[in-house]
């Protein structure tokens, strides 16, 4: 399974609050790629946050993109019912900078706030300048494919979550690959991907998962809240097929 790509979803935040530095920095330590989400406040700033809202994690109700960066930056975020402690939204210029010289692989979801500022795919297109062993991914085919006449080099994954979309698949030869949840990990929606040689990663997995034994061919990487044991159980079965 080696081959196999493990990302760290929003970090490592199965044991550390979604998008921190202390979620990065477990992923670094374990040594496998880091998903994470870039916002655009209103004023340009790429910032690490997944929610379009800030009430879940600031218990702020106020949308990201309408807030300036200047109020963000003194936020403090927190889960609630986990003790995972009081932690500030990172930029994303320092951790896209910070997995640049650590050479560490980045799973970069676009979120809708970068598709709504004007510059916003241009800004991340700046931040993401000499980086390697990144793809960017969305559930907008609209902002990827702007993404993609911007950096045509770069991979990129539409990130499917209807089953009416695997209709669309043939006119979608543009993307590089593509992202779903492991509950269509079956042939029926395995095939059709596997016929355009496109790539696959599983979002979902929380690692004592059978289908983690058995993956289908075209599955390239898996987004995990859990990596340590992903690597666990994958380093138990290389184990058993040496003995």
């Amino acid at each position: 399974m080696s081959e196999i790509e493990i990302y760290a979803h929003r970090g490592v935040s199965g044991h550390a609050l979604e998008n921190t530095w202390q979620a990065f920095e477990l992923a670094h330590q374990l040594q496998v790629g880091i998903e994470l989400d870039i916002q655009m406040t209103r004023d340009g700033i790429a910032i690490i946050y997944h929610d379009d809202q800030l009430k879940r994690l600031a218990g702020l109700q106020a949308d990201v993109y309408k807030m300036p960066y200047e109020s963000l930056k003194s936020l403090s975020i927190r889960k609630k019912f986990k003790r995972f402690g009081r932690h500030s939204i990172p930029l994303a210029y320092e951790v896209i900078d910070w997995a640049k010289k650590k050479s560490i692989p980045l799973n970069i979801e676009l979120k809708s706030s970068v598709a709504r500022h004007p510059e916003g795919p241009e800004i991340v297109c700046a931040l993401l300048e000499g980086a390697k062993d990144v793809h960017l991914s969305s559930f907008d085919a609209e902002l990827l494919k702007k993404m993609k006449s911007l950096m045509p080099h770069m991979e990129i994954a539409w990130i499917l979550k209807r089953a009416i979309q695997w209709n669309e698949l043939e006119n979608c030869q543009w993307f590089d690959s593509f992202h779903f949840h492991k509950r269509f990990h079956k042939p029926r929606w395995l095939e059709p991907i596997a016929k355009l040689d496109k790539p696959v990663r599983l979002y979902g997995i929380a690692g004592n998962e059978r289908i983690l034994r058995n993956l289908h061919p075209s599955v390239k990487g898996i987004i995990t809240d859990y990596p340590a044991r992903v690597k666990a159980l994958w380093e138990q079965e290389t184990t058993e097929l040496h003995l």
